[in-house]
């Protein structure tokens, strides 16, 4: 399995598309250190929790 956010170099176009993979860019939204792919959902987090957007560290 490869580490998340990481492209394998040795896959081409064509191996993609012999094994009908498909790749799809998500957009992510963070509020602190919590990850979602719906800004709505990383909203209402800030809401629940104001100043959770805020990095921690």
């Amino acid at each position: 399995m490869m580490a998340e956010g990481t492209d394998s170099v040795d896959m081409t176009s064509e191996e993609m598309a012999t094994y009908e993979i498909t790749r799809v860019l998500v957009d992510q939204f963070f509020c602190g250190e919590l990850r979602y792919t719906r800004l709505a959902d990383a909203i209402a987090e800030a809401k629940r929790h104001p100043g959770s957007g805020q990095k921690r560290g």
